[in-house]
C-alpha cells in the first residue's frame, strides 16, 4: 500500500479517531481513509480503464502553467453521478465522498494558452469536457495513484492523482450545444456561458468547458482553474438573470423559503421591493470557518439593486446563492429585497464545494413559501428555526438594519424578544 501522508494542524494526532478531539459526531479522516482503503485502492494501479463522469480538472498551483487531466473512475458504464453535482441532493455525505474519492486524477502540466494552440492532449481533454455522456478512457500513469489526506476542511474529498504518460479515448458523443459554442470563435465567453444555461445545459457541464479555456474569442482563450471558473459561471448568469429581474415588479407579499441539507440550514427572505440581496452564513463550532470557536460565527456580504463590481468576501457561496434566488425570482418575472440565512453545523464533516449551496436553495426555491403579511412575523418565524440569537443575525445584516433603521427593532419584533 503507497504512503499516505497527512498534514496537522488540529488535535488529531492526541485523538486518532477515538476521542472526537474536534467535536464532529465522527472522524472525517478516517472516515476518508477507509473509504479509500477499502473501495479505492484495490482498483489501482498504473493503468487506469474506466468511463470518465465526464470531467476533467484544471489546477491553480503554478499558473500560468497549471496541471490539467481528467478524472476517470476505475468504473465501466454510466458514471455521469460520479461528476455531476445536480445529481446529489439527497445523497449523504458518506455517499459523496465515495464518488469523489473514486475519480483518479492524471495530470499533466500545460500553460492556460495551450486553449489557443490546442495540441493533441488538450484537444482530448476538451473532447472529454464536452462530452455528453460517460466516455471511456484509458488512462498510462507514471506510477501508482496516491492518496494525500488532509486534515483541513479547505481541500474537499479528492481522488488519488498520478501523472499521466498517455491518454486514450473510446468513441464520444459530444454534446451538440457545447460543441457549437466552442466552434464559435467570434462569441464572447459571458455570451455563450449564457446562451449555453437558457438552452438547459447544466451548470456543472458549463464550468466544465469554461475551465477548460473552450468558449470566447479565440484569441482571448485560456485555461482557467477549476476554483475560479465554477465561481465565474454562477455569477456570470447571475448577472445575466439580474439585467432581467431588475426590470420586473416587485412581489407583493413577503416569502420565507427553506430547505435542510448536509446538516446546512437555509432561510431564503423575499420582501416586496427594489433587488438588493445579502447573503449571511453561521459556522457553529468545530468547523471550518470556526475551528477553535465557543460561540458560532457569522459572515455576510450583500449589494444593491445595481449588483456589485467587486469580489464578496464570502466566496463563492455568495454567487452560487444569489444564482439559484435569481432563477426563481426570474420564473416569477418579479424582483424582490433577499436575504439568504444559512446555518452550518458541527455534523458538517468536511466541504463538497459550493454546488452544495447552489443545490440547497434551489431546493428551497422549489418548496412552497410561508407568507407573511408583516415583516415583524416572518423574521419571528425565520429566527424561531434558527439556533443562532436574532440580535445577532439583526447586527450582521445591512439590509435587514438599512430596513429597521427608521424605527427600533423592538417595535418590530416585540418587547419580549423573538
Amino acid at each position: 500500500m503507497s504512503a499516505m501522508p497527512v498534514s496537522t494542524g488540529a488535535p488529531c494526532p492526541l485523538c486518532r479517531g477515538v476521542k472526537l478531539l474536534c467535536g464532529k459526531p465522527r472522524c472525517p479522516v478516517l472516515l476518508e481513509y477507509e473509504v479509500y482503503l477499502n473501495e479505492v485502492l484495490p482498483r489501482l494501479s498504473e493503468e487506469i480503464h474506466g468511463n470518465s463522469p465526464p470531467g476533467v480538472f484544471v489546477g491553480r498551483e503554478g499558473y500560468p502553467r497549471v496541471w490539467v487531466g481528467p478524472l476517470v473512475p476505475p468504473v465501466a458504464g454510466d458514471t455521469r453521478i460520479y461528476g455531476s453535482p445536480e445529481m446529489w441532493r439527497g445523497l449523504g455525505l458518506e455517499d459523496i465522498l465515495r464518488l469523489s474519492s473514486m475519480l483518479v486524477y492524471g495530470r499533466t502540466r500545460m500553460r492556460v494558452e495551450e486553449a489557443r494552440r490546442e495540441g493533441r492532449m488538450y484537444l482530448d481533454l476538451l473532447d472529454i469536457a464536452m462530452s455528453r455522456l460517460s466516455p471511456e478512457v484509458e488512462m498510462r500513469l507514471e506510477g501508482r495513484p496516491r492518496k494525500h489526506i488532509v486534515l483541513s476542511d479547505v481541500v474537499r474529498p479528492f481522488g488519488p492523482v498520478a501523472n499521466v504518460k498517455s491518454l486514450s479515448i473510446g468513441t464520444i458523443k459530444l454534446d451538440y450545444r457545447i460543441e457549437r459554442l466552442a466552434s464559435d470563435y467570434d462569441a464572447k465567453a459571458e455570451d455563450a456561458v449564457f446562451e449555453l444555461y437558457l438552452k438547459g445545459v447544466p451548470v456543472s457541464a458549463i464550468q466544465r468547458v469554461f475551465s477548460m479555456g473552450a468558449l470566447g474569442l479565440r484569441r482571448q482563450r485560456r485555461m482557467v482553474p477549476t476554483r475560479w471558473s465554477i465561481t465565474a459561471v454562477d455569477d456570470i448568469i447571475g448577472r445575466r438573470l439580474l439585467e432581467k429581474v431588475r426590470g420586473y415588479p416587485t412581489i407583493t407579499a413577503i416569502r420565507v423559503y427553506k430547505s435542510y441539507m448536509l446538516y446546512n440550514r437555509y432561510f431564503v427572505l423575499m420582501i416586496p421591493g427594489s433587488w438588493s440581496y445579502e447573503f449571511l452564513e453561521a459556522w457553529f463550532p468545530d468547523t471550518f470557518w470556526n475551528k477553535f470557536g465557543r460561540e458560532p460565527v457569522i459572515y455576510g456580504d450583500w449589494e444593491g439593486f445595481r449588483g456589485r463590481t467587486d469580489y464578496a468576501e464570502v466566496g463563492g457561496c455568495y454567487y452560487a446563492a444569489r444564482l439559484a434566488v435569481l432563477e426563481h425570482l426570474e420564473k416569477l418575472r418579479r424582483q424582490a429585497t433577499v436575504v439568504v440565512f444559512r446555518e452550518v453545523y458541527s455534523g458538517y464533516l468536511f466541504p463538497v464545494g459550493v454546488w452544495s449551496v447552489r443545490e440547497a436553495v434551489r431546493g428551497a426555491m422549489r418548496s412552497r413559501p410561508e407568507e407573511f403579511s408583516t415583516l415583524r412575523e416572518a423574521l419571528k418565524y425565520i429566527f424561531y428555526n434558527l439556533r443562532v440569537p436574532a440580535e445577532r443575525w439583526l447586527r450582521a445584516s445591512r439590509i435587514l438594519s438599512s430596513i429597521l433603521h427608521q424605527r427600533s427593532i423592538l417595535d418590530y419584533v416585540g418587547r419580549s424578544g423573538l
